[in-house]
C-alpha cells in the first residue's frame, strides 16, 4: 500500500511504496500527456502527441511508476504513527530528440516554459498543496529528465525556509534570500551572474561544489516569471551545469527548485534552485545530526566553478 508517513519527532515525510523503482523515468514509447512544440521559433502547446521532432520541443509524460497517485488508497492514521494517502500527480518532462538537449539553449528555455505551464495546471487541481520540481542528471551523456510531483502538504524543508524568511522579515524588515544575494554578489562565493539571476556557492554547503541559483529581484511566484526571464534562467542553468560537468566528470548532479506554495500565500519563499553534485557519501553525522563535512571551501569551489562557467558562456554565447 502506498502511503505518506510523517516522522513524529523531526517531521520528515517518507513515501512508502513497495516495489517502486527508477523514479518513473519514461522511455520514448510512452504517449505524452502534452507537448510543447517549437515551430519556427514559436511555441505551440498541444494535448497528446504529434510527430514533430524539431529541436526545442518538449514532451510531458505521466510517470509509469509514480511515487504518488490520484488513486491512492484513502487510509489515515494518527500521531505518533501519522500517515495519509500518498495522493498526487507525477509528471516527467523530456525533450523530443535525445542527445541534443544539453547544449541547446532554446530547449533549456522551453523546458522552463513547460514546467511553468504544467505547474499552473497542477495548482488548478484539487488536493494539490505543493508542486516539487527536480532532476537528477546521472552522467555526462544523459539529457536531464525533469520530474514534477505534487503533494497535499507543503514539504518540511519548504516550511522551515518559509518560517526562517518570515521571522527575519518580521525582525529586520528584509527577505533572507534578498540579503543573501546582496552579500554574495559582492563576495568570494559568487560563481556567475546574468541580467536577472545569480549563481553562488552557499556559505554553509551541504556538499562540495554545491551552488544555488536565484533571481536577483525579490520573487515568490514562479508562475509570474516572464518568458524573457525564463530564457535568462535557461542560460544560467545551462552554463553552470556545464561547468560542473567539466569539473566533476561522470558525477551525478541533482537540481531541486524551492518554490513558494502557490495556494498558501502566507508561506512565501524567494524561489531558487539548489544544485548538489553527488561528491560525497552521506555519513551518520549528516543523516542523524544534520551536520555536513565539506572537503573544499565554498570560496575555492566558487573560484573553480566560476572559471569553468565563464568558459561555457564563451563557448555557447561567444561573449566573455
Amino acid at each position: 500500500m502506498c502511503s505518506m508517513r510523517k516522522n513524529h519527532v523531526g517531521g520528515r515525510f517518507t513515501i512508502v511504496q513497495p516495489g517502486i523503482a527508477n523514479g518513473g523515468i519514461p522511455d520514448l514509447l510512452d504517449f505524452p500527456t502534452m507537448s510543447i512544440l517549437n515551430r519556427e521559433g514559436i511555441l505551440q502547446k498541444i494535448h497528446g502527441y504529434e510527430d514533430n521532432d524539431t529541436p526545442g520541443s518538449i514532451r510531458v509524460y505521466e510517470s509509469r511508476t509514480p511515487i504518488v497517485s490520484t488513486t491512492a488508497t484513502e487510509s489515515y492514521s494518527d500521531v505518533p504513527l501519522y500517515s495519509q494517502p500518498a495522493y498526487g500527480y507525477h509528471y516527467l518532462l523530456t525533450v523530443s530528440k535525445k542527445g541534443q538537449y544539453f547544449n541547446n539553449l532554446d530547449q533549456w528555455t522551453n523546458m522552463m516554459v513547460a514546467i511553468q505551464d504544467r505547474m499552473r495546471w497542477l495548482y488548478a487541481q484539487k488536493r494539490v498543496g505543493y508542486v516539487a520540481v527536480f532532476t537528477d542528471m546521472i552522467n555526462d551523456s544523459d539529457d536531464p529528465v525533469f520530474q514534477m510531483v505534487s503533494f497535499q502538504d507543503v514539504p518540511p524543508t519548504i516550511l522551515a525556509e518559509s518560517k526562517a524568511i518570515i521571522s527575519m522579515h518580521n525582525e529586520m524588515g528584509v527577505c533572507t534570500i534578498c540579503q543573501l544575494i546582496h552579500e554574495e554578489t559582492r563576495g568570494p562565493r559568487l560563481v556567475i551572474e546574468t541580467e536577472e539571476f545569480v549563481a553562488f556557492c552557499p556559505w554553509s554547503p551541504l556538499c562540495p561544489y554545491a551552488f544555488w541559483i536565484a533571481p536577483k529581484r525579490h520573487s515568490t511566484s514562479f508562475l509570474k516569471v516572464s518568458q524573457r526571464d525564463l530564457q535568462d534562467l535557461g542560460l544560467i542553468l545551462r552554463t553552470t551545469l556545464g561547468g560542473i560537468r567539466h569539473i566533476l566528470k561522470g558525477v551525478r548532479c541533482s537540481v531541486a527548485f524551492h518554490f513558494s506554495p502557490e495556494r498558501k500565500n502566507t508561506r512565501q519563499v524567494h524561489w531558487h534552485a539548489e544544485v548538489y553534485p553527488d561528491t560525497a557519501i552521506p555519513t551518520s553525522l549528516d543523516r542523524s545530526f544534520g551536520i555536513s563535512v565539506c572537503s573544499i571551501s565554498p570560496e575555492d569551489a566558487a573560484k573553480e566553478l566560476g572559471a569553468a562557467v565563464r568558459n561555457e558562456v564563451v563557448n555557447i554565447v561567444g561573449i566573455e
